[in-house]
């Protein structure tokens, strides 16, 4: 029995919030000096633009990667040898057992994130982690050693970088 702990990526709760913590701190300052005019003024008035870069960058963008934790979930995945126990803090525990997952698609929608598929082609769990990237391959491997599947490998392109998606389909 194996235990994966991640932070799930919530695209939509990431930008939003990082929008709305940017804005918030924007309209703070410009309050602290004296309206958008003066905030302008204070900033063609600072003189070196590396320093305002470097103050800006620690004010506005170092907090957000204290938060991100607040916003992204933490997900544990438990293993055995029947099934996955998917844990969330907010939802009910999810209990996939190993013989209703009929397809493995690692990186296939988005770089790095691994999709479990059931017999009639839904998804029984989607996983996109925002750290700990390695636990991707593990629990394929732990998949896998419960039916025999087929391996499928295509490579994709995403900007100038190509990389693999990797297909598994239980073998009949």
């Amino acid at each position: 029995m194996k235990t994966y702990n991640y932070l799930e990526v919530n695209q939509g709760k990431g930008v939003g919030f990082a929008l709305a913590y940017i804005a918030l701190i924007v309209v703070i300052l410009s309050v602290i000096f004296g309206g958008f005019g003066g905030l302008a003024d204070a900033v063609n008035n600072f003189g070196s633009g590396k320093v305002l870069g470097f103050l800006a960058g620690i004010v506005l963008i170092l907090p957000i990667f204290f938060l991100i934790r607040l916003i992204y979930p933490k997900v544990s995945i438990n293993t055995n040898t029947t099934m996955l126990t998917i844990v969330k803090k907010t939802q009910p525990d999810l209990l996939i057992h190993y013989n209703e997952i009929y397809a493995v698609a690692l990186n296939a929608q988005r770089l790095n994130t691994l999709t479990l598929y059931g017999k009639s082609n839904e998804v029984l769990f989607h996983i996109q982690p925002f750290n700990n990237h390695q636990l991707m391959p593990e629990l394929v491997n732990e998949i896998l050693k419960s039916n025999t599947f087929r391996k499928s490998v295509t490579q994709k392109k995403l900007l100038n970088t190509t990389y693999d998606m990797i297909v598994y389909q239980r073998s009949y």
